[in-house]
């Protein structure tokens, strides 16, 4: 475990899954004391990233796969504030999702929560089996959401949804796309992928 990561980044990554935690409540139940806690745990999330990022930056060359991993989180963070802001549209307008829309909001969700904690798992252990989960599982995940894009435009085309439910609906899973996006990339960032000849069983 790198002493550096655990002190400096496991906060914001913590953070970062609470915020995810109450907007996905806020998503499943309208609560705006979750919104509201879930808003102010991004506004520590941007202050921390530079703090963080203006103290990594000074540590040894060693620690360089982690200085831009703070930026990532920070940029998890807008995304789960656009999540934030599409509940509180949908609560303002009584928007709803069908029962299909709501379980398929809901694993990828699911999925996204699993793969930020992965990555600030993998941010303290440099784990290349975890990274390579990641990597692997980001990419299903854009599959997922691409396929659940189609089939929510061809519902709204035969009038089973609403316009404005499928506006909420396409926005929460451009955001989701792009915090599993992130995670991939922080997984690249921790553990680069080795150049060929340079594995770990190269020279057997």
């Amino acid at each position: 475990m790198n002493p550096l990561a655990h002190t400096l980044l496991a906060p914001i990554f913590r953070d970062a899954r609470d915020m995810m935690l109450l907007t996905w409540a806020g998503v499943r139940a309208p609560s705006l004391a979750a919104l509201d806690t879930a808003a102010a745990l991004g506004r520590g999330i941007h202050k921390a990233e530079k703090d963080l990022t203006e103290r990594l930056v000074t540590e040894p060359a060693e620690t360089a796969s982690l200085r831009l991993v703070p930026a990532h989180v920070e940029r998890i963070g807008d995304s789960i504030e656009g999540l934030i802001r599409c509940c509180q549209q949908m609560a303002a307008e009584g928007t709803v999702f069908t029962s299909r829309g709501s379980r398929e909001v809901n694993l990828l969700f699911e999925r996204a929560v699993e793969m930020l904690e992965c990555a600030g798992d993998l941010t303290l252990t440099g784990n290349r089996v975890l990274a390579r989960h990641v990597e692997i599982e980001s990419l299903r995940f854009e599959d997922m959401a691409n396929e659940y894009a189609r089939a929510h435009e061809e519902r709204l085309v035969e009038g089973e949804c609403r316009p404005a439910a499928s506006s909420a609906f396409l926005a929460i899973l451009d955001y989701l796309r792009e915090i599993t996006r992130h995670a991939r990339l922080i997984a690249g960032r921790i553990t680069p992928r080795p150049a060929p000849g340079e594995g770990p069983f190269s020279r057997l």
